[in-house]
Parts: C-alpha cells; structure tokens; sequence
C-alpha cells in the first residue's frame, strides 16, 4: 500500500521518543515495525492536528507518536504463534516480548499527561490501552478456532486496531483544542478508518502473496476473505483443517484462490466503513472535513 504525505516532523518524530528507552527495550524491535499501519495513523492525527491551520506545537508531534507505542507493544506480544517453531529460543524471546510490552504500556500511560492531555482524557485513553491489551488476550483465545466467524473478525479488529486508531484520533482532536463531543466524534471516524485501513492492507496481502497467507492461516489468524470462502465452501475447507498433518503447499495455494474470489466481498465491508466515517466527517465542524475526506477517499481508491 502507498504511503500517505505526511509532516516530516511526525514522521521523524519516533525516533527520539524511542532513544529515550533503555537499550534492553530497543534492542527487541526496529522503527521499521509496523512502518506501514504506523504511516497511515500519522496521516490520520495530522489530517485532525491541520483543521485549525495553526503551527504544529511540540506536544501536538509527541502526542501522535505515544499511541505507536501500543503499536509497538502489540506487535512485540503478539495474540499468535507458529506451532512447529516453537524452540525454547522462541519461547524465550516471545516472554522476552511480554515483559517489554508491559514496559511500553506503561510508558505510554506515564506520558499522556506530559502532551497537554486533560485529567479525563488521560483516564479514557489509560482506559483504551488497557482495553487493547484484552483484546490481545481474547484474540489468542480466538486463533485455531473453527467457529471464528466473520462477526468475531470484526469485532476483533475493532477492538485492537480500532480502538489503537481512535486513540489517535482523540488525541489529535483534543489536543487541537477541540470540545468533548467532537472528541468523541473523531474517535468514532478513528475506528471505522482503522478497521476499514486493516482490512484493505489484509487484502493486499492476501491478493498478492501465498507466504503471508500460509503465514497467517498457520499462525490461526485467518485473513477476512478466507471466511467469507469458508461459509461457501464449508466441505472444502473442513477437510482442510481436519487433516492430521499440515496441508500442502497445493492445498494452500487452493485455499487462497478460494479466499481470493471473495476479495470483493471483504472489499464491500471495508467500504461500508469508510462511507460510515464519511458520514461522521460531515457533521465534524466545516474547517475539519477537507483533510479527512481526502484521507477517505484515498482510501477508497485502493
């Protein structure tokens, strides 16, 4: 997926908040890490942060960089795992990753209230993240799961990837000096573009690559469209993950055609959400909308 243009000043604006870290914590991740996810929500606070065509503040571009610390802390922890790789290295690196994703939930907590965040802001976004953090843990519950239906799958990406791009969203919008309801508001259009934004990158992969696909099925993530090809093809697909032993490289190859046919149907959801936040942006004061329209319909074009 494309990258959206975004101030050099929040793209660049990790990297110290990251070298405040202790070294034992950078060392078990990159600034590359979710590079892609991380590009879209910048552009999504930025689009929020301009509506007032005031200079950015430095609060303004620390804000939009805590919420990638819950990023990081979520992929680092991860609600997934490879079975047949599971050595005691990958043992230990993945309690390695748990212990670190307490740290930067903390650190995310610890710095609301040093970017201009009000006393009930700060308790509604502590509230997020933990909110977040339950997600992770009923996800894992979730994976290798054959009763996981397209509804699970939404609301499941509404409430991580959602819920992380809300967080954004509010941040922005309160920090742009806006009143409590549009707050919300912003955190509403957040969500909807979040899921809508995880969905549309998902299909991408799905689309053009059978090794992030077999990744993500053998990790029992299974990818949106392959749902929709599993309720049309329910005989099919049970054979498939009945079988004793790992399917072959055929199989899932097979299945991806499957789950291809159905991009459409996954496509369709995708924008049901985005006219939703379209919607939302509407009733968003006049000087707000330019930005995140432009946002919408960029997404639309994917």
């Amino acid at each position: 997926m494309e990258q959206f243009i975004v101030d050099e000043r929040f793209a660049t604006g990790l990297r110290p908040l990251l070298s405040q870290l202790p070294p034992l914590v950078r060392e078990q991740f990159t600034p590359q890490d979710n590079a892609v996810q991380r590009n879209f929500r910048l552009a999504l606070f930025q689009a929020l942060s301009r509506l007032d065509e005031r200079e950015l503040t430095v609060d303004q571009i620390t804000a939009a960089q805590l919420p990638e610390l819950l990023a990081l802390a979520v992929s680092i922890n991860p609600p997934r795992f490879q079975p047949t790789s599971l050595t005691p290295g990958k043992l230990a690196q993945e309690k390695a990753g748990s212990y670190v994703a307490g740290y930067l939930m903390t650190q995310f907590v610890d710095r609301l209230a040093k970017v201009g965040n009000p006393p009930q802001m700060v308790e509604e976004l502590t509230v997020d993240a933990g909110d977040i953090m339950l997600a992770q843990f009923q996800r894992l519950r979730f994976n290798f799961n054959q009763r996981f239906t397209i509804a699970d799958y939404l609301t499941d990406c509404k409430a991580r990837t959602g819920l992380l791009t809300a967080i954004t969203a509010k941040q922005a919008a309160t920090l742009a000096g806006y009143d409590q309801e549009t707050v919300h508001l912003a955190g509403q259009i957040g969500t909807n573009l979040g899921v809508a934004f995880s969905i549309l990158n998902e299909l991408e992969r799905v689309q053009s690559s059978i090794v992030a696909f077999t990744t993500m099925v053998t990790a029992g993530q299974y990818p949106l469209p392959m749902l929709f090809a599993v309720e049309k093809h329910r005989d099919w697909f049970s054979q498939f993950f009945g079988q004793v032993h790992r399917p072959g490289k055929d199989q899932f190859e097979k299945a991806r055609q499957l789950s291809v046919v159905s991009l459409e149907d996954a496509h369709e959801i995708a924008i049901e959400l985005l006219n939703q936040a379209q919607l939302d942006i509407a009733v968003l004061p006049k000087g707000s909308q330019q930005c995140l329209s432009r946002l919408v319909n960029r997404l639309k074009q994917v």
